[in-house]
């Protein structure tokens, strides 16, 4: 399935109504009940309002999300944020302690080969993340560069991701990787997608998503 809008907003109520009309009822490792769908594409063509999802939640008062400037500190933060088990920016910017995915690789790549197909930074590490009693390990897995008529597409590869708590932050950073990028190659932002392997909303917060569905 995908689903193509032009807003951020318009994609999340999009993707949590299709879950929530046709996802599969399961129960994860955690025993939370939850609806899923596997194969799940969201696309925005304008990433203009991307931060609208986050002020919804936000809205509604129910439990601390992060805020924005918080999660822009996590992703292009090369050093581990304190208070999370892992972070993306340490992972992009200082992989394994020895690679600097984005500054010495991503960067120099698309400004050598603008039409490379080989652009992709990896987020998840089999050596510390493939451990089978582990408890956190990235839903995040990979992040695939393009450019298309001088703008930078972005698309994020995700094992599960939590649709209505998990995708607002998700397409956050993907905006502000997106941005780091534009600026260092002169380009404009262009679309941001998200691949779900494993698409969900928890049970526990199905009267939070009817309330943002039904605005």
């Amino acid at each position: 399935m995908e689903i193509i809008s032009d807003t951020a907003l318009i994609s999340w109520k999009k993707a949590l109504s299709f879950i929530f009309e046709n996802g599969n009822e399961t129960m994860d490792q955690g025993k939370r009940i939850c609806k899923s769908v596997n194969n799940l594409v969201i696309t925005i063509n304008s990433p203009e309002d991307i931060g609208e999802p986050i002020n919804k939640i936000q809205e509604l008062n129910e439990f601390v999300y992060p805020s924005k400037e918080e999660l822009r500190n996590t992703i292009l933060n090369k050093i581990s944020s304190s208070g999370y088990d892992y972070s993306y920016g340490a992972r992009l910017f200082d992989y394994s302690q020895v690679k600097n995915q984005i500054d010495n690789y991503i960067i120099p790549l698309l400004k050598n080969v603008p039409n490379t197909r080989r652009a992709i930074a990896i987020v998840y590490d089999p050596l510390s993340d493939s451990i089978l009693k582990k408890e956190s390990v990235p839903g995040l897995i990979s992040i695939y560069f393009s450019i298309e008529q001088n703008c930078l597409n972005i698309c994020m590869i995700i094992r599960s991701n939590d649709i209505f708590i998990g995708w607002p932050a998700n397409i956050y950073h993907a905006s502000v990787l997106q941005k780091y990028v534009c600026d260092k190659l002169k380009l404009l932002p262009g679309k941001i997608s998200t691949f779900s392997i494993s698409a969900l909303v928890f049970q526990d917060n199905f009267e939070s998503i009817k309330k943002i569905i039904n605005e």
